[in-house]
Order: structure tokens, then C-alpha cells, then sequence
């Protein structure tokens, strides 16, 4: 059997229901007995048997009240077992809840519905943010295909990556590596700006589908799956079939890919993108902007669901969003929060060294073009892009 608590508000939180049960029957007979000596005609019957069942009554208020002081009691102190116990399955119980509504959203939203377990999560492993990007972007892979500009980032965050990149591939004779690449819509633009070849890598089985069929036979594009973690491991392992050696790159770039890892991640995979250019290369990438945290506005055309959360308290939390293309779909995100701070650390970390950062968000030619839909976030910094360069 279970063994006895040691302390001595174990001991008495673990004989006490016993001793509350045997208290409150001896009550009820012994209240039931008086009455019985006391009654007399049949008016007295119905008059004894209406003061029984009000014995009984009070005897089991009593009982009640007196098993949820216990529990309380049993609750408060950490060394009761079954309290214990209870905790630690109200615990679980909630992050299975947590864990299976996160995954639910991700694969296409609406109310969740956890009875017949198929959102089950286990939680003797978290979901990583690499298994979260992989499920959301394996659901919404034809949906994110794109040859013009369509949700609101291809509007305000990724032609500022363009417009850096493009002294550096005037040249005609780039090779640029994509991290991240999606459905490879970046990837195209690289190359409409000048770049010679792209290698694009991404987690996403259907987005590295979607952008090999949108490339076609064009030699110009080399797309693989793998995580961002094992970026020189998985070049290394497809230089044959991609044509470029690891360490060969003239441009990198991770537009959108760090807000999907935790900082430790993005610490890890920004060194391995240093490794892969040459010397003198040049990364640039971009992040929704930090103060985003604040921006929980679901009638925004870009929101998180980070109502109550701090900005150094919520650092590297999954935090689940929406954003909105020009035509009404509302494709969804996630960031892993990070301070400005962690962006620079891992930058330092690395060795590269910081050429330009620019806070993007919604132009004046912006309102011109379609006021009604950045009117939510107009005048709010909504990206930040890095640009850096590799000594």
C-alpha cells in the first residue's frame, strides 16, 4: 500500500475523512434515536420523520463542508499525496488542452474539439517550434503561392529585403542561399533582381513541392527540404544535386525563418549561414518587429494572440497569429518572441558584423494604393530587417 506521510499534516490529512465519516453517522443515529424515544402519535411520526431527514440533511452539509476543508487543507500543504496527484493531473490536463489547440488552429482553425483525441499531444515532449512551422506550413503550403505581391508582408517587410539586396545582385553572378525559402517566392524575386542561381531550403515537404512546380525546369533554382538547424549538414549531403559546395554562397537570406525559432535556434542557424558565405558575403533577413507582442488587435490585418504578455517575460514563447492577404484569407503565424537584445546577441555571436537595420511598416504609398487594408496597422513599425556582412 501507499506509504504514511512523515509529517504531521500528512497524518492528518490522511485519517481525517475516515474520522469525519464515522463522526457524521454517529450524529445522524444518534439524532435519529432521540427522536424515536421522543415521538408518540401519528402527528408525532410525520413530525419525527421530518426532524430525521433534517437531521440528515445537516449531517450531510456538514460532511461536505467538512471533506472541502479537508481538501483545501490537504491542497495547501505539499507533502499529501493524493493532493499531489491532483495537482500534477490538473497540470497535464492543461497542457494536453494547450498543446492539441495550438496544433488544431494550425491545421485550419475553428472551435476545438478534444474528445475524441485526435489534438492529443503528449507532454512529456513539447512541441518544438520547428514540428509547429512544419505542421502549419504542410497545411497551408497552396495557399501561400503566390507570383504577386499578396498578403500584407509581401507589401511591407519583404521589398525592404529586396531593396538591400539589390546593389549586391546588379552584378548578374550570385549565388544565393534561401533559408526558409517557403513556396519559393523570394527566391523568384532574388532572381528577377539579378542573381545568377538560388539554393532554397525550407522544413516544409509541401512548400519545397510548391516551389519546385512553380520554378519548373529552370536551372536557376535548387530547392531541398531540411530544417533550418541542420543547414550545412543537409548542403553538404545535397551539393551534387544543388551544384553549390557549403561554404560557396555570395548572399544568404532568412526572410520570416527566425520568428519560428527559439533564440538558442536562431543563434545556432545564424552561425552556420555565416559559414556558408565567403568572405565579405552578405546576409540580410527579417523578423516581425518586437513590439508586435503588444499588437493583439484581432480586427488587425496582422495580430498575435499576446493580450497579458510582457516583453521580457514572454521571450521565446510560441505566441499563434493571423495575417491578412489583400484579397481577405487570413493565413496563419507564429512568432517565438524575442527582445531586440537577442536579435544583436546572436548577430555578435556569429562574427557578422551590422551594415544597416530598418523598421518596416505601412507607407504613405501603401494608403494610396488600398487604404482600407493597412488602415489597422498604419503608423505602427511592423518588421525589422538586418543587413550584415560576413569580414
Amino acid at each position: 500500500g501507499p506509504s504514511a506521510p512523515k509529517s504531521l499534516a500528512g497524518r492528518v490529512t490522511q485519517e481525517l475523512p475516515t474520522v469525519i465519516v464515522v463522526v457524521q453517522y454517529l450524529y445522524y443515529y444518534l439524532e435519529r434515536a432521540k427522536i424515536e424515544d421522543n415521538k408518540g402519535g401519528e402527528g408525532e411520526k410525520e413530525e419525527g420523520g421530518e426532524e430525521a431527514e433534517g437531521a440528515l440533511r445537516r449531517s450531510s452539509t456538514i460532511m461536505i463542508s467538512s471533506y472541502i476543508a479537508v481538501f483545501i487543507f490537504a491542497l495547501v500543504m505539499n507533502d499529501v499525496p493524493f493532493a499531489a496527484a491532483f495537482r500534477q493531473s490538473g497540470k497535464k490536463e492543461s497542457s494536453q488542452l494547450h498543446s492539441g489547440s495550438i496544433l488544431h488552429e494550425l491545421r485550419g482553425g475553428g472551435e476545438v474539439n478534444d474528445s475524441n483525441g485526435a489534438n492529443e499531444v503528449s507532454t512529456d515532449a513539447p512541441i518544438s517550434s520547428q514540428d509547429v512551422s512544419k505542421t502549419m506550413y504542410n497545411k497551408q503550403s497552396t495557399q501561400w503561392v503566390r507570383t504577386e505581391p499578396r498578403c500584407l508582408s509581401d507589401f511591407t517587410g519583404r521589398p525592404v529585403v529586396f531593396g538591400m539586396l539589390a546593389d549586391e545582385l546588379s552584378t548578374g553572378d550570385r549565388t544565393v542561399l534561401d533559408v526558409g525559402c517557403g513556396e519559393g517566392y523570394c527566391a523568384r524575386k532574388v532572381v528577377e533582381l539579378g542573381a545568377a542561381r538560388v539554393v532554397g531550403c525550407d522544413i516544409s515537404q509541401g512548400m519545397i513541392d510548391s516551389a519546385r512546380q512553380t520554378a519548373g525546369d529552370d536551372e536557376r533554382f535548387r530547392f531541398y527540404v531540411s530544417d533550418a538547424g541542420n543547414l550545412l549538414r543537409c548542403l553538404k549531403e545535397n551539393s551534387d544535386g544543388v551544384g553549390v559546395q557549403s561554404d560557396e554562397f555570395d548572399v544568404a537570406i532568412a526572410v520570416f525563418l527566425f520568428n519560428y525559432l527559439t533564440s538558442h535556434d536562431m543563434e545556432e542557424v545564424i552561425c552556420q549561414i555565416y559559414d556558408a558565405l565567403k568572405s565579405g558575403g552578405t546576409f540580410v533577413f527579417s523578423v516581425p518587429h518586437p513590439s508586435m507582442i503588444y499588437a493583439h488587435d484581432a480586427d488587425s490585418v496582422f495580430h498575435l494572440n499576446s493580450e497579458g504578455k510582457g516583453y521580457f517575460s514572454a521571450r521565446n514563447e510560441k505566441i499563434l497569429g493571423q495575417i491578412s492577404t489583400i484579397d481577405g484569407t487570413k493565413l496563419n503565424v507564429m512568432s517565438v518572441h524575442k527582445t531586440l537584445g537577442d536579435y544583436i546577441q546572436a548577430i555578435s555571436k556569429a562574427g557578422f558584423q551590422i551594415f544597416d537595420i530598418r523598421e518596416a511598416g505601412v507607407t504613405e504609398e501603401h494608403m494610396a494604393l488600398h487604404p482600407e487594408f493597412f488602415r489597422s496597422v498604419q503608423d505602427r513599425p511592423l518588421h525589422l530587417v538586418f543587413k550584415l556582412k560576413k569580414p
